[in-house]
């Protein structure tokens, strides 16, 4: 009988082991399918709907090589919608430590967007040795969340900035005031 009893616990943690494995590939398979779509869009709507820790497999996607660019830049711009200390790592490693542009770009458009509010000093600290960068377009987006937080710092750095660019288009880029876009 006592053998039995343990036949029967230990097919019992077989199986849960088995349920907590199904429903890992349960969550990252809704979270890819919220990723997929031709004319995708960021709907946080739909994000919502997730399970409530769904962004730790959003940021297991946005950094999994493996997964299609594309996959995991939709990743990269869902985790906006969480905005907490592992996102904050995220952004700031792919701002600073990629030498790929685009993933620098998309870094510094992440911040911006989840963290505009809540981190304004924390950001400027972050964006401001950005514009010394060569890539001219993450100039350009680096100056357009500076020019959202709209603080004494962003005001006073960007007008140094503007001050030093000789790129006609990049002066006309960063003059239209972004604060309240998005």
């Amino acid at each position: 009988m006592r053998m039995k009893m343990l036949m029967r616990l230990s097919m019992a943690f077989v199986l849960a082991g088995m349920n907590a494995t199904v429903s890992a590939a349960t969550e990252t398979e809704q979270v890819l399918a919220s990723l997929q779509g031709y004319e995708w869009q960021l709907d946080r709507g739909r994000l919502a709907g997730l399970p409530a820790d769904s962004w730790r497999t959003m940021l297991d996607i946005a950094q999994d090589t493996d997964q299609l660019d594309y996959i995991r830049a939709r990743a990269a711009a869902s985790l906006t919608a969480f905005p907490n200390d592992d996102v904050w790592r995220f952004f700031i490693q792919s701002t600073q430590d990629s030498t790929a542009v685009v993933s620098r770009r998309r870094g510094v458009d992440g911040l911006c967007a989840a963290f505009h509010e809540s981190r304004k000093s924390a950001l400027e600290a972050v964006l401001v040795p950005l514009l010394g960068e060569a890539d001219t377009h993450l100039r350009v987006q680096t100056a357009a969340c500076l020019q959202r937080l709209d603080t004494e710092t962003s005001r006073e750095v960007l007008a140094v900035y503007r001050a030093a660019i000789t790129q006609d288009w990049e002066a006309r880029a960063v003059s239209i005031d972004r604060r309240h876009a998005k």
